[in-house]
């Protein structure tokens, strides 16, 4: 093996050990929750991995229920959450996980903050994403992208992909949150064996301006092997061109700032963090 090639490969296996010392899973025991743990699991080999499970607790507004009524239905809720957490146990033992299964609790629609505190203390949270729309952990995912301040990485229920990334796209624009996101993935990005850093832009203008070349410049210093593409839109929703580019590369994760605009505005009248977050084909990798 060339000097070089031996040279980028120690790097690469010494950055795949050491990437992220600690991650938690958002576990509810479905399919894409235990897909997504063994990808956690294979991401850091040598880490930490906690399996959170979260327990919704009853609430009521004062006045609604006697106060036995409302300790029955704390008693129930605590059993339902007993229940739950010994079948994750055994399905984390039938996997072999070496997972730790935490519970946190949470009253309702406050899971995504309470996610939000226990991921503060790792390296990021990942999240199982699975196809029906309506059975994906929007709320969670959302309280870890604005208020854990760490990174969040959605795994595709069917995606077969394990380890340390060889190959990623960074979807690039001069952003602060695209900014958040490069950086944070930083250490996926050192221990790749290629990057591309993808700039959509709206017209020929933009495209002259060259974006990205200085985010490339700064990769390259911390020996990431990038190179820059611009993509004119032509038309085309930058999602999906984000998607085919991720695709054509054979990216095995895309890197992206979260949520440019208001979510509110996002979910309601579209942008590029929902479109792609409705139909991911790759890993994401996502900060704001």
């Amino acid at each position: 093996m060339p000097n070089g090639s031996r040279a980028g490969a120690m790097r690469h296996s010494r950055f795949a050990k050491v990437a992220f010392e600690d991650m938690l899973v958002f576990f509810d025991g479905t399919p894409a929750a235990q897909n997504a743990l063994s990808y956690a699991e294979e991401l850091a080999p040598e880490g930490n991995i906690t399996a959170l499970q979260v327990s919704i607790m009853p609430t009521f507004f004062a006045g609604d229920v006697s106060g036995d009524a409302w300790a029955m239905a704390q008693e129930q809720a605590e059993r339902e959450a007993q229940e739950t957490e010994s079948a994750l146990k055994a399905i984390l033992q039938r996997k072999g996980s070496r997972a730790e299964l935490r519970r946190a609790k949470a009253m309702a629609d406050d899971d995504g903050r309470v996610i939000a505190g226990q991921t503060r203390y790792v390296d990021g949270a990942i999240f199982g994403w699975p196809h029906a729309q309506a059975e994906r952990p929007v709320n969670e995912f959302e309280g870890v992208l604005f208020h854990s301040g760490r990174p969040a990485l959605i795994v595709p229920e069917k995606c077969s992909l394990r380890g340390s990334p060889r190959s990623i796209t960074i979807a690039w624009s001069a952003t602060r949150e695209a900014s958040r996101a490069v950086h944070d993935a930083l250490p996926l990005l050192a221990g790749a064996e290629f990057v591309r850093v993808v700039v959509v832009a709206d017209d020929w203008s933009e495209r002259e301006q060259n974006p990205g070349d200085d985010m490339a410049r700064h990769l390259a210093r911390h020996d990431v092997k990038v190179e820059v593409k611009h993509v004119a839109t032509d038309g085309k929703p930058v999602a999906e061109i984000l998607l085919d580019e991720a695709r054509f590369q054979g990216a095995e994760l895309l890197v992206m700032g979260g949520y440019g605009h208001s979510r509110t505005g996002e979910w309601l009248l579209g942008g590029v963090t929902r479109e792609i977050l409705h139909r991911p084909t790759v890993p994401l990798f996502l900060s704001h």
